[in-house]
């Protein structure tokens, strides 16, 4: 958890969006991140040798003033100091937005690739084996997704079981829930 928010108290985190809250279940998962209600909206959590940092809406982790979490984030994910950091096509704001930061980057990366860690959107569950078994092994896995949108937008349906990146993230005791969060300036840390 040191790692993750050293040299940052405070996450700003207002901005165009509105993320979805974050539910936490198991000893494996924490929240990084509460609103001022108590709302998780960044979340961590170990699987396997592996470990998954997890937003609340896809729009976060590009924001500037988020920026320098985000690189401490990458920083702990990273399986080794030398990994370099894949990014799914959806993250293509996240990988400009990192150009420059000294961090070893590959735009359009797979799970079949040497990359020691993988950045995505929740929307899409068609790789969920792969990034399960990528994580297990060692890998570090950055994911954001908003749920409560998506669950206005598919017939009101559940989004604990039905949304696709729960399908990811919930082995891990994180899951998206279909409640709204508040956006602001919050406190990191447990």
């Amino acid at each position: 958890m040191d790692q993750l928010v050293s040299g940052i108290s405070t996450l700003d985190l207002r901005g165009n969006y509105c993320p979805c809250q974050l539910l936490l279940r198991g000893d494996q998962a924490f929240p990084v991140v509460k609103t001022s209600k108590g709302q998780v909206v960044v979340a961590a959590s170990y699987y396997g040798r592996g470990k998954m940092v997890v937003t609340a809406h896809e729009l976060i982790p590009p924001s500037p003033p988020v920026l320098p979490f985000i690189k401490n984030a990458l920083e702990w994910l990273k399986p080794s100091p030398r990994s370099v950091v894949g990014f799914h096509s959806s993250m293509y704001s996240l990988h400009q937005a990192l150009q420059g930061s000294g961090l070893k980057l590959k735009y359009g990366a797979t799970l079949g690739e040497s990359i020691g860690v993988y950045c995505r959107d929740a929307y899409d569950d068609s790789e969920t084996a792969e990034i399960l078994n990528f994580v297990k092994r060692g890998g570090g896995l950055l994911i954001g997704g908003q749920a409560w949108h998506w669950s206005s937008s598919n017939g009101k349906q559940n989004a604990l079981h039905a949304y696709p990146g729960n399908r990811i993230t919930g082995l891990t005791g994180i899951y998206f829930t279909g409640e709204v969060a508040e956006n602001g300036v919050f406190r990191v840390g447990r």
